[in-house]
């Protein structure tokens, strides 16, 4: 299966956050990252970070903010 990949600069928090809870949904069952890229068509750096952040915060810390703001 390919998928184009999504640009996360132009969709809106409240999908960049479903997004996000996708990958974290995959990382839980075991999918490995290259699977989640392809499953979700997201890049690798996207999922990487997804996942890097949930690691470190939980859920909490993969909810989008405005940018400049942390």
């Amino acid at each position: 299966m390919c998928m184009d990949k999504e640009d996360a600069r132009f969709q809106t928090l409240e999908r960049l956050h479903e997004r996000r809870k996708q990958v974290v949904r995959l990382h839980r069952k075991g999918v490995g990252v290259m699977r989640i890229v392809e499953l979700t068509g997201l890049t690798y750096p996207t999922v990487r970070g997804a996942i890097d952040r949930y690691e470190r915060g939980g859920l909490a810390a993969i909810k989008p903010c405005l940018t400049g703001q942390a």
